[in-house]
């Protein structure tokens, strides 16, 4: 009887642990290609927790505290350019550099988090600090609603 109950118990928690992660929409990833603004106005706020968002984006370079007493986490991706070179033998071949000025070529992507442990904001920037654009600005601009509104 005991070991028919705990197989019971555990299709039972396997089907519910399913169930709960079928709800969880998955944020955009962070990639070159992506355009910032649609992943800023795709990232369900509210919803991504800590663990969620290291399974689906992975370690953050670093982990930071914004000025509001927020804890947040940082996220590059480098901006890589094509360069196609002629080797001796006349072959050609394509290579992804970064760019040599120092802040230039990276956008980071840093997910700003509340007490809960729950992304409530997604900040962008492409050329260092306070130069970019947030996923809370850009979904209120969607909806129509005033940057100061709540």
């Amino acid at each position: 009887m005991k070991p028919v109950l705990n197989l019971l118990l555990t299709s039972t928690m396997a089907l519910v642990t399913t169930a709960m992660a079928g709800q969880l929409s998955m944020p955009p990833s962070f990639t070159v290609q992506s355009d910032p603004e649609t992943v800023l106005r795709t990232y369900p706020l509210g919803t991504i927790t800590k663990q969620a968002a290291f399974s689906h984006h992975g370690k953050a370079i670093r982990t930071v505290i914004l000025p509001n007493g927020k804890e947040g986490w940082v996220y590059e991706v480098e901006i890589k350019d094509p360069r196609t070179y002629e080797h001796p033998t006349k072959q050609k071949h394509t290579v992804y550099e970064t760019e040599t000025e120092p802040g230039n070529g990276v956008r980071t992507y840093t997910l700003e988090f509340d007490s809960k442990g729950v992304v409530i904001d997604v900040l962008y920037n492409e050329q260092g600090r306070h130069d970019g654009l947030t996923a809370m600005q850009v979904q209120r601009r969607i909806r129509g609603e005033a940057p100061g509104k709540h």
